[in-house]
C-alpha cells in the first residue's frame, strides 16, 4: 500500500534521516519543499543523495515570508531545472510586502514567470490571501498547481473549476472548515500533506509523515468509503498532480 506525502519540509529537520528510512520502509514517497535558496538547495542534494524517485522528489522555491526587500531569486530557474516541481512559494498576509505592488507579489510573479516556462506542477502558500493568490495564477499558463493547506472556502468553487489540486494535512481531523472543504472538492484533486515538522497540539504534539494514514483515515469517513478506496483514490491523485499518468 504505496502513500504520497504532498508537502514536507525534510530540510527544517535536524537529521531528515529517520524519515526518509521511514518513507523507504512504508513505501511512501515524500515532496519535500523548500521555502528559500538554502533550503531548496539543500532538498535537492538530499533528493540527489537518496537517489531514488520514489523516496523524495524535490520542490523549491521562495516563501513570502522570505520576500521582504524582494531578494535575487536567480538562483531558482536553475534550481528548477533539476527539481520535481516548485514550492513552497504564494502570498501571505501575515508578512510583510503583502499587498499591491508588495515585496511578495513581485517575488511570486517572478517565479511564476520561471514555473510557466518549465511546465512543472507548482505549491502555492495561500494563507490570508486566497482571493489575490488565484487572481494571480490566473495570469499564467501553468502545470498542475496545488494550494497547499488551502482553506479558502469561499473560493473553493474557483479553485475547483479551474481543476487546482488542494492539499489538506492533520489539521482536517478536527477542523470542520477542512472538512467541508474535504467534503465539497473533486476527490479526484484532493490529496494528503503532513506540513512536517509542523506539530498538531490536538494529535499529543505529533506531527510529520507518519500522519498520512491517520489524514486518508478521515477522508474515507467524509468520503464514507473503506480505508482501502480511499487510499487508492489519494494515490491516484497524487500521481496525477505530479503527471506520472497513474503510474508509480
Amino acid at each position: 500500500m504505496r502513500f504520497i506525502d504532498s508537502h514536507v519540509h525534510l530540510s527544517e529537520y535536524g537529521d531528515e534521516r529517520a524519515w526518509t528510512a521511514f518513507a523507504s520502509f512504508s513505501d511512501m514517497t515524500l515532496l519535500s519543499s523548500g521555502i528559500d535558496r538554502d533550503t531548496s538547495l539543500a532538498t535537492l542534494l538530499l533528493a540527489e543523495r537518496i537517489r531514488c524517485d520514489l523516496t523524495v522528489k524535490a520542490f523549491v522555491g521562495s516563501h513570502p515570508s522570505e520576500a521582504e526587500g524582494t531578494p535575487d531569486i536567480a538562483w531558482f530557474e536553475d534550481a528548477l531545472e533539476k527539481a520535481t516541481g516548485a514550492g513552497e512559494l504564494g502570498l501571505d498576509a501575515s508578512y510583510p510586502g503583502f499587498g499591491p505592488g508588495g515585496d511578495q507579489i513581485v517575488s511570486f510573479n517572478r517565479q511564476l514567470e520561471v514555473i510557466e516556462r518549465s511546465g512543472k506542477p507548482l505549491q502555492v502558500h495561500s494563507r490570508g490571501a486566497e482571493r489575490q493568490c488565484l487572481d494571480t495564477l490566473s495570469s499564467y499558463r501553468l502545470g498542475n498547481v496545488l494550494m497547499h493547506w488551502f482553506e479558502g472556502e469561499a473560493e473553493l468553487s474557483v479553485v475547483r473549476d479551474r481543476g487546482y489540486f488542494v492539499s489538506l494535512g492533520p489539521a482536517v481531523i478536527q477542523s470542520k472548515k477542512l472538512q467541508r472543504i474535504a467534503s465539497k472538492h473533486d476527490p479526484a484533486h484532493l490529496l494528503v500533506e503532513s506540513d512536517g515538522p509542523v506539530a498538531f497540539k490536538a494529535l499529543g504534539g505529533a506531527g510529520g509523515p507518519m500522519l498520512i494514514p491517520t489524514v486518508i483515515f478521515k477522508l474515507a469517513e467524509l468520503w464514507r468509503e473503506p480505508f482501502s478506496e480511499a487510499q487508492e483514490r489519494v494515490l491516484r491523485s497524487s500521481l496525477d498532480y505530479l503527471g506520472s499518468g497513474g503510474k508509480t
